[in-house]
């Protein structure tokens, strides 16, 4: 059997031990969560961007369509110039070239849209991916303090045991000593 101070301090050694082990693996579950929250970051950027580049891609069709067409509509007015008056041809020129730049403009109007939604939906994944790291840290902040608190508490209770123990052998007298020759 082991003296109160002996098994006090292999009490208090053990807690120790204890609030090691879950610092290291409270630190590790952060690391990894914000390993992961980096990785998922990352993965709807990736989308953002890859549907940014779609959108203007798609923008761009539309203008070409629109360019076609208006030059379908240009070169059907100049085919049958010669039956027009010139202010005849003179509306229908304005027609097509206004309509050619509304489209242009709704296209363009509609792009910027779609470019600013994404590069909302960028900042979002930042912004959550900060959050979850702060989480993670606060998790782990918490986790270890428990711990630590955990510990303290084990040392008090040890060296209150310590002071209350029962008159132990050779308590204020020296190791060894018992008082005689």
């Amino acid at each position: 059997m082991c003296d109160p101070i002996s098994m006090a301090l292999m009490t208090v050694a053990s807690s120790v031990a204890s609030t090691v082990m879950t610092a290291s693996a409270a630190n590790a579950q952060a690391d990894a969560e914000f390993e992961a929250a980096e990785a998922q970051r990352k993965a709807e950027e990736q989308e953002a961007l890859r549907g940014i580049a779609q959108e203007q891609q798609e923008g761009l069709e539309q203008q070409s369509d629109i360019m076609r067409r208006s030059q379908e509509e240009l070169g059907a007015a100049q085919a049958s110039e010669s039956m027009l008056t010139e202010s005849s041809l003179g509306n229908l020129l304005y027609a097509a070239e206004y309509g050619l730049n509304v489209g242009l403009g709704r296209i363009e109007e509609q792009t910027a849209r779609d470019a600013a939604f994404r590069a909302s939906q960028q900042a979002d994944a930042i912004s959550r991916q900060g959050t979850r790291g702060v989480q993670a840290a606060g998790r782990a902040g918490q986790q270890i303090s428990s711990a630590v608190g955990s510990t303290l508490k084990t040392a008090v209770g040890a060296g209150a045991s310590i002071y209350n123990a029962p008159n132990t052998p050779d308590r204020g007298t020296g190791i060894g000593s018992a008082g005689g020759s």
